[in-house]
């Protein structure tokens, strides 16, 4: 049978591949319990993208566990046999963050048991709450299999139950990444005979805790790294410690198909090629209608211009405060303000209370007595700004500073109106705490503002967001935990008008870029498989993920064609030293003449004599640069031999007033300068000499660099085995 060939309802991907089911009894059942809850175009759309995941799951199924076992006619019983290929598949699933993965999870869960697969496991974050509500999530299916959560024991309990009903409906287990839930899990696959039939394990935000966090200690080779995998890793994936040997999830399962969940693959996609962690094949899911990302928060415009839905806060305005402050500094007034005016209007607007409220996320801090001080500061705010139904005069002027912004966008009541009504609503305020010691919420029908940390960074989701208040500025940035932190995206744009962030504008930009490295990943695995040496991109310094997972001695660092640039130039006389003067002499060694007599031309020069320039050009930002010398000279290097070892300077003036460059400041019009020098025969960078002499900056002249990689050239962030 052709790849074009149909039998019913069932599709067939390619040669290889067993006819895949589309219409069985499960996924039938649930999507007519999802078009309860959501609209039928969504439904569809779930359903066509869990489809292109089931494909791939059975076509590498087939091709390297066995045939015959799944699909249209499989026998759903995996044989003594060994796996066709040398280990199970692993395969990832690339969402967005809070894009709708749970229920894609859902559907491809209902299609795969459908097609033959009796065990389908889901690993979740280890939160009893996210726990309880993946599993209620997954009821949608309690039609067909039986589903448990490792929140109870009654998986435990029901042995016999699961024994006798896995061959026929199969089973989901919801577990957290816990050592004695896995533990748990591993022994009840065992006992109810789950490694007869064919599994589909689900590893949600996979990147998270499931990686082996010893892989960087085991490849330095030192004398006391670690003898053993990390803890979850060895209970998940691959159990190497002598007392456990084959005691992992997966090797209780001994035909499967691995699939990580996440929107940020980094750690994944960075992992030696003989990892189990390192997906051999990728599949997008793409974000439904009303979706917001990077692009409707972080453009260039919004921010460099402080435009909505962003305002700019003090990077340190939280750093002093006490428990018993009664008031909150400007940007949080400002912040807290606009929320509760958002939240009335929208009331208004509606004509009804919303059940679980409207939503303030504080995300300052990763320690949890700040989150206990920032709560009772928000608490003494909130609770002082009204006496009786009148608004203290004293706080006037930020709930007209936000008046005048939710007006910019939002059609809204006259200020007196919203006044009254939040007057009326005010006492339903919530100040929530979430984190490791309270990690549930009791949400209210009208303000809820949730003070929090680590645990709000990943796989909670927030209806109705209103307002961020983000101020966590490490001075190490993980790109995959920043991102995570961006809870503000979503399926918000009914609500965008109403939702602003508040944040430093440095870390407005550090979004701005990683959002931008993640459209660079999305697109270019969407034009080819993920079974090679896949790219990451790097902002700057900041780490795409945490090291400790990633082999150093394998991973290397620049996309073909990128440019890079530091977000913040250097400046002042302290940073720039003299920095100016000694590049203006090697300009004049390249050039054979001063700088300013060979403006505008592009000009050829060694490899080396570009290494020198980057290495004595300065950055503005040394906490988080974007402009990393010894890293460039190094790829600079490593591709000169390509390039016969010719590279290329640029210098001209330019005039800026932006103390934060974003964009960078080459051209990028069809013929500028970006396009032009992606297409030379080798790396190109631009020197930008600024007078100095205007505001913001302080009265030197200062060199702003770019660099441009050739277009040809090989992508040079990716694991190199």
């Amino acid at each position: 049978m052709s790849a074009s060939e149909v039998d019913g309802t069932a599709v067939v991907t390619s040669s290889t591949t067993p006819v895949v089911v589309t219409d069985g009894r499960v996924v039938t059942s649930a999507m007519e319990r999802l078009e309860q809850i959501l609209p039928v175009s969504a439904v569809l759309a779930i359903r066509d993208q869990a489809l292109t995941l089931v494909e791939d799951v059975t076509r590498a199924y087939t091709d390297r566990v066995a045939a015959g076992e799944v699909g249209f006619g499989g026998s759903a019983q995996a044989a003594e046999d060994a796996t066709t290929g040398a280990q199970c598949p692993t395969g990832l699933l690339y969402g967005r963050i809070q894009s709708g993965k749970t229920n894609a999870m859902i559907v491809a869960a209902a299609l795969a048991i459908d097609n033959g697969f009796r065990v389908v496991v889901v690993l979740t974050s280890d939160n009893t709450a996210l726990v309880d509500q993946t599993a209620s999530r997954f009821r949608l299916l309690d039609e067909g299999p039986l589903i448990y959560a490792s929140s109870s024991n009654q998986w435990d309990e029901d042995r016999d139950n699961i024994a006798r009903h896995l061959g026929r409906h199969g089973v989901v287990f919801v577990c957290s990444k816990n050592r004695a839930k896995l533990a748990s899990l591993v022994e009840v696959l065992g006992a109810v005979g789950a490694a007869s039939h064919p599994a589909l394990i689900f590893d949600d935000e996979a990147d998270q805790a499931t990686p082996d966090t010893t892989t960087a200690a085991r490849a330095s080779g030192r004398v006391n790294a670690p003898l053993q995998g990390s803890t979850t890793f060895r209970l998940t994936m691959q159990n190497d410690s002598p007392a456990e040997l084959g005691e992992s999830v997966r090797e209780s399962l001994r035909h499967n198909v691995f699939v990580q969940v996440t929107a940020t693959p980094y750690a994944l996609l960075l992992q030696n090629i003989d990892s189990p962690s390192r997906p051999s094949f990728t599949r997008l899911l793409e974000a439904g209608e009303g979706y917001t990302g990077g692009e409707a928060f972080f453009s260039p415009n919004q921010v460099e211009g402080e435009e909505p839905p962003l305002a700019f806060v003090d990077p340190e305005e939280t750093a002093s405060l006490s428990e018993s402050a009664e008031r909150a500094p400007e940007g949080l007034a400002r912040a807290i303000a606009f929320f509760l005016l958002a939240a009335t209007a929208l009331r208004v607007r509606r004509g009804r209370a919303e059940r679980e409220g409207y939503k303030f996320l504080c995300h300052t801090s990763p320690k949890q007595t700040d989150h206990s001080t920032l709560a009772a500061v928000i608490r003494n705010h909130v609770d002082q700004l009204f006496d009786g139904q009148e608004l203290l005069p004293g706080h006037r002027a930020e709930f007209e500073w936000a008046y005048r912004s939710l007006t910019e966008q939002a059609p809204v009541p006259a200020l007196p109106e919203l006044l009254a009504s939040l007057a009326e609503r005010i006492q339903n305020r919530r100040i929530l705490v979430i984190n490791a010691a309270a990690n549930s919420a009791e949400f209210g029908s009208a303000y809820n503002i949730l003070v929090g940390g680590n645990i709000l960074g990943r796989g909670l989701t927030i209806d109705n967001l209103l307002v961020t208040y983000y101020l966590r500025m490490p001075r190490t940035t993980q790109m995959d935990t920043m991102l995570q932190h961006a809870r503000m995206f979503g399926y918000r744009a009914a609500i965008m008008p109403y939702t602003r962030v508040f944040l430093p504008q440095q870390l407005a930009a550090r979004f701005a870029r990683i959002s931008e490295a993640e459209t660079s990943l999305r697109a270019l695995l969407a034009s080819g498989p993920s079974d090679g040496a896949v790219p990451v991109q790097v902002i700057g310094n900041l780490r795409p993920t945490r090291a400790n997972v990633l082999d150093p001695n394998a991973i290397g660092g620049i996309r073909a064609g990128q440019q890079v640039y530091p977000s913040i130039p250097a400046h002042t006389p302290e940073r720039i030293g003299t920095t100016t003067a000694r590049i203006d002499a090697i300009l004049a060694r390249i050039l054979g003449t001063t700088w300013n007599l060979r403006t505008h031309e592009y000009v050829r020069c060694s490899v080396g004599d570009v290494v020198e320039l980057v290495r004595t050009v300065r950055s503005g930002d040394p906490d988080a640069s974007d402009w990393e010398a010894e890293v460039l000279s190094n790829v600079l290097l490593s591709i000169a031999a390509r390039y016969q070892n010719q590279g290329f300077v640029r210098v001209r003036t330019f005039t800026s007033n932006r103390p934060t460059m974003v964009g960078g400041a080459i051209t990028g019009s069809a013929n500028g300068e970006h396009p032009t020098a992606r297409a030379m025969a080798g790396p190109v960078l631009f020197l930008l000499r600024e007078s100095g002499d205007h505001p913001p900056w302080v009265g030197v002249p200062f060199w702003y660099p770019t660099l441009v990689f050739p277009r040809d050239m090989p992508n040079q962030v990716f694991n190199v085995t």
